[in-house]
């Protein structure tokens, strides 16, 4: 395992961009502004409705809840826990986009949805342009592992770059078992991956939202899979296996919070948000107990 410069620069954004919408789970509405940050500064989220504006660092340590998204936290006001929920299609894009330093103010509890995918949210950064920073990218290239827990599994293997073979397996006949392999990068990530919407089954519906989630989803913004069709706004799928796509996009959302981009081959079974937030884990212990990166 080393971490390593490859040559590539840190980033973050020439100018701000808004973007507005509903929550997925919370249905709040939210008024998102992504702003350029210094470097090494990481990328934050900051609760600006919230009076002491508490700060949210996109790393795994403040990943407090992992329940149909991944959600961050840290004491607010009064040394109330405030949160931001559904992170990981807004981290999603900006790995993408190669954005390691970011501000990203937030009028309300959760990032607006937008369609169901991370396209959105890079749509709205190229716009406000990326903007290169002086110093060299770290990547981690972690030793070989395995993590299983119950039928999810995930095998690392070092690699010159980041490769995802993602498998999910529905008992339900529009679903069934989806397989795909990813050599991640910009072109394939966009090409490939970005457009891919969250999905639900519809007899998840009303248990989602007696929990108090799925308030603001709608056929605007997620696929529903009913018994015998699919149901979504544009009456088709933009992929026959949008679903694993979909899978994988979260999965790089959540690998994001490890603070380094990864060159690994990730091999992924039956993945949930849990499950990627332990990866990341074991992935971290690994990274920190290296003490000195490794140039190259």
């Amino acid at each position: 395992m080393r971490i390593y410069s490859n040559g590539e620069k840190h980033r973050t954004i020439a100018k701000e961009a808004v973007f507005k919408g509903i929550g997925l789970h919370t249905g709040n509405k939210c008024h998102l502004v992504f702003k350029p940050a210094p470097e090494n500064s990481g990328v934050v989220f900051v609760r600006t409705d919230l009076r002491s504006r508490p700060c949210l660092p996109a790393t795994y340590k403040f990943v407090s809840t992992v329940i149909r998204g991944t959600t961050l936290s840290v004491n607010g006001d009064k040394n109330h826990e405030a949160r931001v929920h559904t992170v990981e299609h807004v981290l999603s894009a900006l790995s993408c986009l190669g954005i390691s330093n970011l501000i990203v103010e937030m009028n309300a509890n959760e990032p607006p949805v937008a369609d169901g995918s991370a396209m959105p949210f890079i749509e709205t950064l190229l716009k406000a342009g990326l903007q290169e920073q002086d110093n060299m990218q770290n990547f981690f290239q972690p030793d070989p592992f395995e993590y299983k827990a119950g039928e999810s599994a995930y095998v690392v293997e070092p690699a010159d770059d980041l490769v995802i073979e993602t498998t999910i397996d529905f008992n339900h006949p529009l679903v069934k078992n989806q397989s795909r392999l990813f050599h991640i990068n910009q072109e394939t990530y966009l090409k490939e991956i970005a457009s891919s919407r969250t999905f639900c089954f519809d007899y998840e519906v009303e248990a989602l939202k007696r929990q108090g989630l799925a308030r603001g989803g709608s056929l605007d913004n997620a696929i529903v899979v009913g018994m015998d069709r699919i149901h979504t706004k544009e009456k088709s799928l933009r992929y026959a296996d949008e679903f694993v796509r979909h899978k994988t996009l979260d999965l790089i959302g959540d690998l994001f919070l490890l603070g380094l981009p990864v060159k690994a081959k990730i091999t992924a079974s039956r993945v949930g948000h849990g499950h990627n937030v332990n990866l990341v884990r074991q992935l971290a212990a690994q990274m920190e107990s290296i003490q000195e990166p490794a140039l190259s």
